[in-house]
């Protein structure tokens, strides 16, 4: 679970800055950025009703779509749909990704297990609704993205019904598989209460929901 409460946006933005708002001397800070993207399936679908996307990686683990923000300024939402065009290919050039869509953010400090560098990590977390011909469209271009067969190698759903236990078993990339889950109550669905692992940051469950209190908003467009 969340070893400290996700931070805000706004708070996760103000580290490495001091009072003034300026860049405060010591190790700095790096962000990225990945979203969850998912639509309501059709009437009639098996519960729980929703497709959510994944991608497998480079490096054989499952994740959001999504990166590291450039050096030198660049804005959150800005990092995060040049890595959505890069990564999901021309069906996400119109996707829009706003500050209401951002659910919380965890802090790796410099050298710890998320971080891996000198620098610390800030990751992000955004939930994005679509509808279904918005989520399809995304899928049947991914193999036109830049990054097809290099950096992601292909998306997929979340088996959201029984095969889901089975799912959380594969590795993850950094936090993804706690995002997951701290996702899932958002759209109705309660995690699987036997796979929850201890140890490898990667591995960790979020206990509680992501609400707008811990730096969630309007889940919507």
């Amino acid at each position: 679970m969340w070893e400290q409460p996700p931070l805000s946006r706004a708070a996760a933005l103000a580290l490495g800055r001091n009072g003034s708002g300026a860049r405060a001397a010591g190790p700095g800070w790096r962000h990225a950025c990945h979203v969850l993207l998912y639509a309501p399936l059709p009437a009639g679908s098996p519960p729980p009703g929703y497709a959510v996307l994944m991608q497998l990686r480079f490096d054989g683990r499952f994740g959001f779509p999504g990166g590291l923000l450039e050096p030198g300024g660049e804005s959150l939402e800005a990092g995060l749909h040049r890595e959505l065009r890069e990564e999901l290919g021309p069906a996400a050039a119109g996707l829009r990704l706003r500050p209401r869509h951002h659910r919380g953010a965890k802090a790796w400090p410099a050298g710890g297990a998320g971080s891996g560098s000198d620098a610390g990590l800030v990751t992000h977390f955004y939930i994005r609704r679509l509808r279904l011909e918005e989520l399809v469209a995304i899928e049947r271009g991914g193999p036109r993205a830049p990054e097809h067969g290099l950096e992601v190698q292909g998306l997929v759903r979340v088996p959201l019904g029984r095969g889901l236990p089975v799912f959380l078993r594969h590795r993850f990339a950094g936090d993804a598989r706690e995002q997951l889950l701290g996702a899932l109550p958002v759209l109705g669905i309660r995690p699987p209460l036997s796979e929850e692992p201890t140890g490898d940051p990667q591995n960790q469950v979020a206990g509680e929901p992501l609400t707008p209190e811990t730096g969630g908003g309007d889940v919507t467009k």
